[in-house]
């Protein structure tokens, strides 16, 4: 390691890497898309070697926070925020969360990524199960050996401590904040880098890098070739995400002059959202500045009780519109939290022009005004929950 090679091999890999995403398999009609794909190459580049430098020793845990506004892979949730941290089964952790504006959050022990094949959920618990909301405080001990109060018990596979907050309302306040100790270690000095170490922080961010890249472009193609384009999955759990959340998947593909409207009836759960991804790199879109998500909270029900959500490439004037940002193909994903019966989800295609047919005749019309400001809204949310 000492002589360069370990960073001559690192770098070798994510030039490979750069050749790699330039093929068949890969997004690439466009300029736009190849643009894309380097870019997204150079935020896993970023992210992972992060990650390695700053959050994969156990023994001094330190969160790395991801799925925000920079690091965005693997078809994130743009209603929370996500982070993870190194955790040892023979230590002792101590997680405090204050939930200030946090309407929920979810805390999960894991063996490794999803995206290295590890999709098993160890432990898992949440502010609901705790019994705890906005405004609250609550301590949760991490470790093997059982502890009074709230207590998650850690097995010899746990390496990952996963935590998401979530925000329905968008409204500009104080999201949560999580402090994590390991008590048994804590004061004693960490030990000086080795050789070994920075070698290994090296390969295992390179192998971070082509595992993300390869299993989401590959997962995206496979779901969304299950079922025709414009039509969603059946619902259902997936391996390594929220054991009481199921999720719908659709590719999407439109021309400027179509929309799809998307009908579904809410009341079987009391939370869901839908969401706008790029195919191949399966990053959420511009949710900061576009309408490219909408939930419980946001969507305008109908007299009737259902939803109805036009997505498109441009503004067709109603409140429930997803934004494609101009694009001829996402991806959507529908998900629902512990839905009483199956959620059904009906997708069809129409002309832009005469999409009024296909929506309840009450569908309010949305003027440049309002539409902008509804804009302005979420970018604040959004300012506030990643505040520095």
């Amino acid at each position: 390691m000492v002589d360069g090679s370990a960073w001559r091999a690192y770098c070798e890999r994510m030039a490979a890497l750069g050749d790699r995403i330039l093929e068949a398999d890969f997004p690439g009609a466009t300029d736009a898309d190849r643009a894309e794909g380097i870019r997204h190459l150079a935020n896993q580049v970023a992210c992972w070697l992060t990650y390695q430098l700053a959050a994969t020793d156990p023994e001094n845990p330190a969160f790395f926070t991801h799925n925000d506004l920079v690091y965005r892979w693997g078809g994130p949730n743009v209603d929370q925020n996500a982070r993870r941290a190194p955790i040892s089964w023979d230590g002792v952790y101590r997680l405090t969360v204050t939930m200030n504006a946090c309407e929920k959050f979810v805390l999960q022990v894991k063996p490794g990524d999803m995206h290295a094949g590890r999709t098993e959920v160890l432990a898992e618990t949440s502010s609901t199960a705790l019994g705890v909301g906005p405004g609250d405080t609550v301590e949760i001990v991490l470790s093997a050996d059982r502890q009074p109060g709230n207590w998650i018990e850690l097995t010899p596979d746990a390496r990952v401590l996963h935590v998401r907050d979530y925000y329905f309302d968008w409204t500009p306040e104080q999201p949560a904040m999580f402090a994590l100790e390991r008590l048994d270690t804590q004061g004693r000095p960490a030990e000086r880098v080795t050789p070994e170490r920075v070698a290994g922080m090296l390969a295992g961010a390179a192998a971070s890098v082509e595992n993300s890249i390869e299993v989401w472009n590959d997962w995206v193609r496979a779901t969304g070739d299950r079922q025709p384009v414009n039509t969603f999955s059946t619902p259902s759990t997936v391996a390594g995400g929220v054991k009481e959340v199921v999720y719908g998947f659709a590719r999407v593909r439109l021309t400027d002059d179509q929309v799809l409207v998307v009908e579904t009836d809410p009341g079987v759960s009391g939370q869901w959202d839908l969401q706008l991804y790029s195919p191949g790199w399966f990053e959420s879109l511009d949710f900061a500045n576009r309408q490219t998500s909408l939930n419980h909270v946001q969507a305008e029900h109908d007299p009737d009780g259902r939803i109805r959500v036009v997505i498109g490439a441009v503004d067709p004037g109603v409140p429930n519109w997803l934004d494609t940002e101009g694009r001829a193909e996402v991806f959507a994903t529908h998900r629902w939290l512990d839905p009483y019966a199956q959620p059904a989800v009906r997708a069809v295609v129409v002309p832009r022009t005469s999409v009024r047919e296909h929506l309840h005749p009450s569908t309010r019309t949305i003027g440049v005004g309002e539409r902008h400001e509804s804009l302005r809204r979420r970018a604040e949310h959004v300012a506030w929950r990643f505040r520095a």
